[in-house]
């Protein structure tokens, strides 16, 4: 199952509750069993790009956080969200909870 579209507690509640399902009407764990590999590595995709876009965000505004360096590093990510069909796509599916 994809997560497209679907934010991830909704989708992981989904993806337990047919497991579950499962194993009460069929007897089949498998699902239960492949509950974390299903699900964690799109939470651990999310958790990075929460981290990333975090952490942008301090140094962007102010040089105080980690430096003029980091802000000036910071601030060309931010505009290459702008500039970059490919970035804005990717970093607009993140935010719109799609990828």
């Amino acid at each position: 199952m994809s997560v497209k579209g679907i934010h991830l507690a909704p989708h992981d509640a989904e993806v337990f509750a047919r497991a579950v399902i499962r194993h009460a009407e069929e007897g089949d764990s498998s699902l239960l069993a492949g509950y974390s590999e299903t699900c964690l590595p799109h939470i651990w995709n999310y958790q990075a790009f929460a981290t990333w876009i975090t952490d942008t965000m301090h140094n962007a505004g102010f040089a105080g956080f980690e430096g003029e360096f980091k802000r000036q590093i910071a601030r060309a990510e931010l505009q290459r969200q702008v500039a970059s069909a490919s970035a804005n796509k990717l970093f607009s599916e993140f935010i719109a909870g799609t990828n």
